[in-house]
């Protein structure tokens, strides 16, 4: 007879969902039957409420007891098509917001609501009634990409590899020209100056300043195709993390205009950080929605940076890999961009991810309403420590930080280095 205690409480059911709050604070996950949300520093579980339905997505509302429901998993009460707002601390429904379609994500704020659909965004009031505010067209986003600050809204635009940035208080929209192929993540900076974009490539993670929409560098995973599952910035901006089905979590170094490490390059009048990279200056934000801004000058309400392709050139920060090679003339950009000066494995189970799909397979092979990727699920909890979070049936949470002293091999970190220090497989607690 097997008499060895059971050390960890089997995972009854798949983990549908992983989302964080605003801060990285907290993160809520839907199942089956109920949702949960833990402690992101400590994966500690501090709420569980039990629908006897699955809950595909759970959206919190800042650090508040108002939260976002969709329906999903094997058997569902919530509709897949609504948003539910939940209060837990009263345990009732305090509002609904119907869409036409599947709902494939959401972001709130104590401003505003945005609905992500397949082919469109839409913008809601996040005081009662919840009136529509605006709807914007997108290209087709089945992974529900999009982005929230307390002034600004990003996501996809009509056209492949665009972007979307709306400014919340006017409704000015910029139109950025990020990639040329699909986009297949993106984030904002904690104060919204700074926005991420990768595409499906995954080769090249690009920064752009909000504010102008002036791309300030473009960053390399790697040189191989990868799916990208997440991005982040560090709460002060000046860290970039990644996730790729390479099971590798990379830190960028991320230096804002005006604080150094950038070598301003200027074109046309303006300034510009990336070498070749003309400038969008401040004379060319938006007047008024929906109408198109050329790089040149002139007013209109669509700022489009439509630079992106015209130069393969990245910054130089003087820390390239590859030493002297990044300097010779002539060379492939692989040999001057920047890399990343760190970076970690984590945890990817034996659970594939098709085409890198953000939705988890139910037991039936039903598909979930999701709100992230199904792993490398990534937040960053202080200035120097992040978590990794995997959704699925082995769903497991990871803590990584940036130590300084030492260095890893093949990188120029500058005598830091990135190590786990934390890791735990959830799902399993008993409520």
């Amino acid at each position: 007879m097997d008499t060895r205690r059971i050390l960890e409480h089997p995972v009854l059911a798949p983990v549908l969902s992983v989302t964080f709050n605003h801060d990285n604070s907290c993160f809520a996950v839907g199942l089956d039957h109920d949702f949960r949300i833990y402690e992101s520093g400590s994966c500690v579980l501090r709420t569980s409420r039990d629908f006897g339905a699955g809950i595909g997505m759970v959206q919190m509302l800042g650090c508040t007891n108002i939260l976002g429901l969709v329906g999903g998993g094997r058997q569902t009460k919530l509709s897949r098509n609504k948003l539910v707002l939940w209060d837990d601390k009263s345990k009732k429904q305090v509002g609904v917001i119907s869409a036409s379609s599947l709902v494939r994500g959401a972001k709130m704020s104590s401003k505003r609501i945005v609905m992500v659909l397949m082919d469109r965004v839409q913008v809601y009031q996040t005081a009662k009634p919840h009136p529509l505010l605006s709807t914007y067209e997108t290209t087709d986003n089945p992974l529900g990409l999009c982005c929230l600050s307390s002034e600004r809204i990003a996501f996809p635009g009509r056209a492949t590899g665009h972007v979307q940035l709306v400014e919340i208080e006017t409704g000015n929209v910029s139109i950025i020209t990020a990639h040329t192929s699909a986009l297949r993540a993106m984030a904002l900076s904690q104060d919204g100056e700074l926005l991420a974009t990768a595409s499906e490539m995954g080769t090249i993670i690009r920064v752009y300043a909000t504010s102008n929409c002036a791309r300030l560098y473009e960053l390399r995973r790697g040189i191989d195709k990868a799916i990208i599952f997440s991005i982040g910035f560090s709460p002060s901006g000046k860290y970039l993390a990644c996730t790729s089905d390479k099971s590798t979590l990379h830190v960028f170094d991320v230096t804002r205009p005006g604080c150094g490490g950038t070598r301003p390059i200027t074109s046309n009048g303006g300034t510009a950080y990336s070498a070749g990279e003309p400038s969008v200056s401040s004379n060319n934000r938006p007047s008024s929605p929906y109408s198109i801004a050329s790089s040149s000058g002139g007013g209109g309400g669509v700022m489009v940076n439509s630079n992106i392709g015209s130069s393969d050139t990245a910054a130089d920060d003087g820390q390239g890999r590859w030493g002297f090679l990044s300097k010779l003339p002539l060379m492939p950009r692989i040999f001057s961009d920047p890399y990343s000066f760190a970076s970690a494995k984590f945890e990817m189970a034996d659970e594939p991810v098709s085409n890198g799909s953000r939705e988890p397979l139910t037991r039936d092979g039903g598909l979930a309403i999701i709100g992230g990727p199904l792993k490398g699920n990534l937040g960053w909890i202080s200035e120097t420590e992040m978590v990794v979070i995997g959704a699925g049936r082995d769903p497991k949470w990871e803590k990584f930080a940036i130590q300084e002293g030492g260095q890893q091999d093949g990188y120029q970190g500058g005598g830091r280095r990135l190590v786990r220090v934390g890791w735990k497989r959830y799902g399993g607690e008993t409520p």
